[in-house]
């Protein structure tokens, strides 16, 4: 039985009569109201009317392209958060790869699986009630004193699988603590010395008196005096970090150990420029798909909107850009963050994977695109797919 979903708008934007109409019965079943529309202007056209829930959206249509039409649907103002599906004719990478860079949000291969579909809209309608729910444990406040320090930190936690809210300044930091404290699992503090408040160290005292049994993490981003040291150690029981003394993926792990002791890291401060087409299936469950824009010598970080949940171990297939092949890929889910539309928390949709096999052919690319320092090893054995 198909599952009921409110009757959420949905763009179907393809320029083939039969596809629309296909998709659109599709989505009238689930409970949903179909929008048809021909091609990529008479979907900016319609945005300036309504907002939908989620645009479906071909790539390959006769004037404007589907990856142009979505670069635009990003940039609307209105409709900015609005999920974007791409519709590809095939899986290759290439394909894919422009649609990632237009900031679509996922893709699904044509000819199109309905179970594929309906996940992907099941998605959608749940994320209105997971922006509700941050989950235990991962919601972090970091207080930015340096700019450079608070983008590394917090791009790095945020795919990690940590869910952030981010404050500049002593009041708004105190402002987030009120409204989200019984959400957050920790506090992380810049203390560097271009830092908007004057004492950060004052800051941190009257944070740990509001939230006296959450982590308290200081850094630094320069180096500080030794009373601040003593200071900081007083106050958290732990050592200030200061980043000049420490390796990027170090200060990382360092936090995470201190934020959340079980996490499972997938060392995502040493991340690598990396497309690939993934595709994978929770048991009993449809072929899903995401894509992936980096990774790590320990880690894959995939982009859906259908992520299997924490814990899961998976049989992947993954297809590196100018592959022509997929490769078997075994990994378990580190994190798995479904979209939260509407949350004040940032964190990424999609799944960090922590790679246990992979076959010696994707092995061997990877050997080469890794720098050698961040340690990726060819000594992954490999095992058939389960697929």
């Amino acid at each position: 039985m198909e599952p009921a979903l409110s009757r959420d708008e949905i763009f179907v934007v393809d320029d083939s009569r039969m596809a629309r109409e296909m998709v659109c019965d599709h989505l009238s079943l689930l409970g949903c109201e179909p929008v048809p529309l021909e091609s990529g202007n008479a979907c900016l056209a319609e945005l300036e009317r309504r907002v939908p829930a989620l645009v479906l959206m071909d790539l390959r249509m006769a004037g404007m392209q589907g990856d142009e039409a979505c670069r635009r649907v990003k940039a609307h103002p209105a409709a900015r958060g609005v999920p974007v599906v791409m519709l590809t004719s095939a899986s290759a990478p290439h394909e894919v790869m422009l649609c990632s860079r237009a900031g679509a949000d996922d893709f699904l291969p044509k000819p199109m699986e309905l179970e594929a579909l309906t996940a992907k809209v099941v998605a959608v309608r749940a994320s209105r009630e997971h922006a509700r729910h941050a989950p235990p444990g991962l919601g972090v406040l970091l207080v930015e004193g340096s700019r450079s320090l608070g983008a590394f930190l917090g791009g790095a936690l945020e795919n990690e699988g940590f869910h952030l809210l981010y404050a500049r300044h002593a009041e708004e930091a105190e402002a987030l603590v009120a409204a989200h404290g019984a959400r957050l699992g920790g506090l992380v503090l810049d203390l560097s010395r271009s830092c908007a408040f004057q004492d950060g160290l004052s800051l941190a005292d009257r944070l740990r008196a509001a939230l006296p049994r959450k982590p308290l993490v200081l850094v630094a981003g320069v180096e500080e005096p030794p009373e601040v040291h003593a200071r900081a150690r007083a106050l958290t029981g732990s050592p200030l970090l200061e980043r000049r003394r420490l390796t990027p993926d170090t200060l990382v792990t360092r936090v995470m150990q201190k934020l959340s002791p079980t996490a499972l890291s997938v060392r995502a401060a040493e991340r690598v420029p990396l497309f690939s087409v993934v595709e994978f299936a929770s048991r009993c469950g449809p072929l899903l798909t995401g894509f992936s824009s980096d990774a790590s010598p320990e880690g894959l970080f995939v982009r859906t909107l259908t992520p299997v949940r924490t814990g899961t171990r998976l049989s992947l297939r993954v297809t590196l850009a100018g592959q022509r092949q997929a490769s078997t890929v075994e990994a378990q889910v580190a994190w798995s963050n479904p979209l939260r539309q509407g949350s004040a928390f940032h964190a990424p949709t999609g799944m960090g994977l922590r790679l246990e096999r992979v076959d010696s052919e994707l092995a061997a690319r990877l050997q080469r695109v890794m720098p050698r320092a961040l340690g990726f090893s060819l000594s992954f054995p490999s095992r058939p797919s389960t697929f």
